[in-house]
């Protein structure tokens, strides 16, 4: 299926940016499909390490990375990958 108009691309969201989400709209992007990621926060938090944010090793900022910057470095090494 080629859609040269992005109009007429099928059209997939997903919801939450969690691990899950955000293994999944890279994937989706090799596609010919337009892709949204919606999630209610805008950072994605790395739960592994929020123990040691809890115990003073760790700043909230080093968890914590916008998903727009995620799902930028994907989308700009999808235009370089062509």
């Amino acid at each position: 299926m080629n859609h040269s108009n992005p109009a007429q691309q099928p059209h997939v969201v997903i919801i939450g940016g969690g691990f899950g989400g955000l293994e999944t709209a890279p994937r989706l992007r090799k596609s010919n499909v337009r892709v949204t990621l919606v999630d209610r926060h805008n950072d994605h938090l790395f739960q592994p390490l929020l123990y040691q944010v809890a115990t003073g090793g760790l700043s909230p900022a080093n968890i914590a990375t916008p998903l727009s910057s995620i799902v930028r470095k994907h989308a700009s090494k999808q235009k370089t990958a062509k």
